[in-house]
């Protein structure tokens, strides 16, 4: 069964005293502390986390609601270092292919040799590391594939799929005054 939807998520018609009700459980499970723009302490050196972080709480700080609390906090960090890591990984498995692709060559090339014992003993030498670069070409797919599967996973979690949300956008916060140009700031 799904976990159940924050109050401020919720747009079915219900009674007044099963919202109080809901309201009253949801703010003894609030913490006081708050979750800020500021990335925490373990985001400092990873700078696309950092700048994960940032961009999720404004998201989050814009709505009316409450989605996130500082209980989530080591999850979102979590997410945060997970999309920091994908794009390595695939630079990795770039890199693995591209050597792949020359042992390739190499074999290709070595196929229209004569037959020698020595050139035959290259040729399985060639095959031998042609078969371990597929192996490691594999297991960085795998590991790539793992990491888009648990950032999806967190991403429901994290309320920033429209699934998740089930079609029910959390109201945008309404804004303070208009300047003199008609634009409204918090």
């Amino acid at each position: 069964m799904p976990a159940r939807k924050p109050l401020a998520l919720i747009d079915s018609a219900s009674t007044k005293e099963s919202q109080a009700a809901r309201s009253v459980a949801e703010k003894s499970m609030t913490p006081k502390a708050k979750l800020t723009s500021t990335p925490p302490a373990s985001l400092k050196s990873h700078k696309t986390a950092a700048a994960m972080w940032k961009k999720i709480i404004k998201l989050y700080m814009s709505a009316e609601g409450q989605i996130v609390t500082s209980f989530d906090e080591d999850l979102l960090i979590q997410y945060c270092l997970l999309i920091e890591e994908i794009p390595w990984l695939a630079d990795m498995r770039t890199a693995i292919d591209t050597e792949y692709k020359a042992i390739e060559k190499k074999v290709i090339q070595n196929r229209a040799l004569k037959i020698t014992d020595e050139a035959f003993k290259n040729y399985l030498h060639l095959l031998e590391q042609y078969g371990a670069m597929l192996t490691r070409i594999q297991g960085i797919d795998a590991r790539l594939d793992g990491k888009r599967k648990l950032v999806h996973s967190l991403s429901q979690s994290l309320y920033l799929t429209p699934r998740s949300r089930a079609g029910v956008a959390p109201a945008e916060k309404k804004n303070k005054e208009p300047d003199r140009f008609g634009q409204q700031y918090d």
